[in-house]
């Protein structure tokens, strides 16, 4: 098979992270055909939110900012598979990721990356790499990604040792393979409990068009205010009974506020 896969790179220097992403490109390509593209923000213009909302209320397409964003956005688009890479940072990811992250705040509420795999791959000196590990898969999540469990190491400062090495090829091959198996996989993630409360909730609030306009024409438009979720899945009897209850419920809350206004 042959497939895309774009990794964007947090670091702000072209260090350890990058390094265990180009070991884990090769053992990637080992396992099948794969177009491997790199992005770097710390090389891509790509300003700071200024958090006015406007690709909330409006439509990406009215951020006042004009910069590569959409670019980025099209390279993911465009990919079969997407890799976040960075290093741990105040316990959290790189200010440079995290722009990122909050100029596409956009598709939290306009999901769009279905039926495309994602992996973290996060580095650090001492401590946090779970931490954010769970944050960047969660996000991914939210915004449709089949998320692959990523892969957190602990480098060195310096040249590594031998053994140090030898367990960084281990666990970037076991990541690479789990990658590879998420890519070749036709089925999709199926959505938690908590998943499928969110989409019922964020559903029952369009439905009857108490949320933000352009929110609602998009959901119109995927077919999601009729869907049981964001693609057609297997979701089991409790899922169901719970969501349509928090659904409901949502409603009720909904309406009771719009007759308040």
């Amino acid at each position: 098979m042959s497939a895309k896969v774009v990794a964007i790179i947090g670091s702000p220097r072209n260090g350890r992270t990058l390094g265990i992403v180009k070991q884990f490109e090769q053992c990637l390509k080992k396992l099948g055909n794969i177009d491997f593209e790199y992005v770097f923000l710390k090389d891509v213009d790509l300003k700071a939110c200024r958090g006015c909302g406007a690709c909330l209320e409006k439509g990406e397409e009215y951020c006042p900012l004009k910069d590569e964003r959409t670019d980025i956005f099209m390279k993911m688009m465009q990919a079969d598979g997407v890799i976040f890479a960075s290093p741990v940072y105040s316990l959290q990811v790189t200010a440079l990721l995290k722009n990122l992250l909050d100029r596409l705040a956009y598709v939290f509420h306009r999901p769009c990356f279905f039926h495309k795999t994602f992996m973290p791959i996060v580095t650090q000196g001492v401590y946090g790499y779970e931490g954010v590990l769970k944050y960047l898969a969660e996000v991914a999540r939210f915004w449709g990604f089949k998320t692959c469990p990523g892969l957190g190491l602990t480098v060195a400062w310096e040249k590594p040792l031998p053994a140090e090495q030898q367990k960084y090829d281990l666990e970037t091959a076991k990541a690479a393979q789990r990658f590879f198996s998420y890519l070749t996989s036709n089925t999709d993630s199926i959505p938690s409990l908590k998943e499928v409360v969110i989409f019922r909730s964020v559903r029952a609030v369009h439905s009857i068009e108490a949320g933000l306009a352009r929110d609602y024409r998009y959901y119109k438009e995927q077919g999601w205010l009729e869907a049981d979720y964001f693609y057609p899945t297997r979701i089991s009897w409790y899922k169901q009974i719970i969501g349509r209850w928090v659904e409901k419920q949502t409603i009720k809350q909904a309406l009771k506020a719009k007759r308040a206004l």
